[in-house]
């Protein structure tokens, strides 16, 4: 993927253009971030399927001439990964491959099918870990019919490769737990796997989303940590420090939901699955976990599924305590 240096012409109009896709993303960035009436409708104009922009991005992403001029594809890749996030705001459609159907519409069906085996090439590639990087957040964005099971575990690879990425990259890892099925299944494998230190570095991030971000990507964070517990290869597989953190973590966001049945659930079942694999954890700020579950188990206030969670939660701390077996 080597760029030609007998071919200065070329050179000169691929930074060219990389330059005016530059000045394109930060007019982007600016109208997302000022979002007045005029830039909500340029935004909007921008993401028509008789809008030529879209289609040009794409285009420069695929076409052979450009291949070896990977600045620009990481601007191009960036450009249309926006594009997209942009354009499925616009829908209420849960359907985890609309952005493929957005894609579809605005780069037109042939230039689409041209582009993706393109995008996954890029996101295998070793020459470019930006790149790389970038073009998995498109495939992302498109949605499992794209990012398929099979490219899940380069993700992981990418947090040890481009750990600057991370913000971008955990987006990414929330997205492929949602889809379920065979996606969630590799992801999780490889986050626990021993090929590589992306699965630590991303459950720093994990903890980091369960502290600070909203409810939504809590409970996504939590899910994730959830299934990973449940792997066999999981036993004494998160740092200390870490499942510390975690414990910590859960026995404040716990109590705070127990009027929110559903949410309760989640953060209940992931610091169960938390117990049964890590001992730093069964051990950890122990007594005030159980006096937490205890009483809320006790309180009649609260709905019958929550108190059920509490029920066992108290079974898995006895059944990781011999001590408290008596």
């Amino acid at each position: 993927m080597a760029v030609l240096d007998h071919d200065p012409v070329l050179k000169e109009k691929a930074k060219q253009k990389q330059e005016q896709v530059q000045h394109f993303i930060r007019s982007v960035e600016r109208a997302c971030e000022q979002n007045l009436e005029e830039d909500r409708q340029w935004l909007l104009q921008v993401i028509q399927p008789s809008n030529p922009c879209f289609a040009t991005l794409v285009r420069l992403i695929y076409e052979p001439k450009y291949k070896g001029y990977l600045d620009l594809c990481a601007c191009c890749l960036r450009a249309v990964q926006m594009l997209l996030r942009i354009a499925r705001t616009m829908f209420e459609d849960s359907d985890p491959n609309l952005g493929w159907k957005t894609f579809v519409e605005l780069a037109g069906s042939t230039q689409a099918e041209q582009a993706l085996p393109e995008l996954r090439v890029l996101a295998e590639q070793q020459a470019d870990r930006v790149v790389a990087s970038n073009a998995v957040t498109v495939l992302a964005e498109l949605g499992p019919c794209a990012l398929t099971s099979t490219l899940v575990p380069r993700v992981l690879e990418l947090f040890e490769e481009t750990p600057d990425r991370a913000s971008d990259l955990s987006e990414v890892v929330l997205r492929v737990h949602a889809w379920g099925g065979e996606c969630r299944e590799q992801l999780c494998n490889a986050i626990v796997g021993v090929n590589h230190n992306g699965g630590h570095l991303l459950v720093e991030v994990l903890l980091q989303m369960i502290n600070r971000c909203d409810f939504k990507r809590q409970q996504r964070a939590a899910k994730v940590l959830t299934g990973c517990f449940g792997l066999a290869e999981a036993k004494e597989w998160m740092y200390t420090n870490d499942s510390c953190v975690l414990v910590e973590l859960l026995l404040r966001e716990i109590p705070a939901k127990a009027e929110d049945p559903k949410a309760f659930h989640c953060f209940s079942n992931c610091v169960k699955a938390l117990l049964l694999c890590s001992q730093a954890a069964a051990t950890h700020r122990r007594s005030e976990l159980w006096q937490v579950m205890d009483d809320l188990r006790q309180d009649d206030r609260l709905e019958r599924s929550v108190r059920q969670d509490c029920v066992e939660v108290l079974e898995v701390m006895q059944a990781t305590d011999p001590a408290m077996k008596a």
